[in-house]
């Protein structure tokens, strides 16, 4: 009998064994990671930052947060395509999932396609008889974008008018502060920020200010991309994310981040226009 029950054991322990030794490849570990990550100035890369660490630590990782400063989107695609950024976060679109391997989880619970613009003091006032997107559009007033946003194809799609600043899209604040109503040639009226951003920029650009009527809103947010060659970190990622949106961490992160900025904003006091969105 003693003999039986070893045997059974020995067979167990080898059953074991080999499930181990089969399914070990497939097993997520705990590990520390080091990714190279840009850091915007105004503050806009902290939620980001922390979102990915604290989920990680949900699953037992480690993230070490490599900021390599504050880059013009530009610049900081071209890094990343070239790997020097390991992750970065990007609103999803078409091209970029093409492109790119996207972390298939949504970072704001859409608030970054919640849209708020910047305008001129003088002009604050233009806005507040808008009622709908077809009184916006007979208003005829210009957007201004940086290249290669996806607002531009928001705005293609809504037949709304824009122009694309091709240098650093920081200049935009620069530049609309300067714009005169007397202005032709390269005139903008406005600059479009989601609604996690514009607060903090306003620090930033004091002199601009935050239109107080309207808010766009596009059914789009931002995920967080990896390159090809990473494409073994997208279950690491994925499930982390999604622990972080299922335990409620990602949204007391918001909370944190953003509810004093949502506040300021009077969100439901206005206008809400929702725009169609590209696929």
């Amino acid at each position: 009998m003693r003999q039986i029950v070893a045997l059974r054991l020995i067979y167990r322990t080898f059953f074991i064994f080999y499930l181990l030794l089969f399914f070990a490849p497939f097993m997520v570990k705990a590990d520390t990671f080091a990714l190279r990550m840009d850091d915007r100035q105004e503050g806009t890369s902290q939620y980001y930052h922390e979102l990915l660490t604290a989920a990680l630590a949900l699953n037992g990782h480690t993230l070490k947060v490599i900021n390599k400063g504050d880059l013009p989107q530009k610049r900081l695609v071209v890094m990343f395509e070239k790997g020097d950024l390991d992750i970065i976060w990007l609103l999803k679109s078409k091209e970029r999932n093409e492109k790119y391997i996207d972390i298939n989880i949504d970072l704001t619970n859409g608030m970054m396609g919640q849209r708020v613009l910047f305008v001129p003091p003088y002009a604050i006032n233009d806005y507040a008889h808008i009622k709908t997107i077809e009184d916006f559009r007979k208003s005829q007033k210009i957007g201004a974008f940086g290249s290669n946003w996806f607002d531009e194809q928001v705005w293609k799609e809504n037949n709304l008018p824009y122009r694309i600043v091709d240098d650093d899209w920081r200049s935009i604040y620069d530049r609309l502060l300067h714009m005169k109503p007397e202005m032709t040639g390269r005139l903008f009226h406005y600059f479009s920020r989601s609604v996690t951003e514009i607060v903090q920029e306003a620090k930033h650009y004091p002199k601009l200010a935050i239109e107080p009527y309207l808010l766009f809103r596009y059914d789009r947010d931002f995920h967080f991309y990896i390159l090809r060659e990473n494409e073994h970190l997208k279950p690491v990622l994925e499930q982390a994310l999604r622990k972080a949106k299922k335990t409620g961490l990602m949204d007391k992160l918001i909370q944190k981040h953003f509810a004093n900025q949502l506040k300021s904003l009077k969100l439901e006091n206005r206008v809400l226009l929702q725009l169609d969105t590209p696929q």
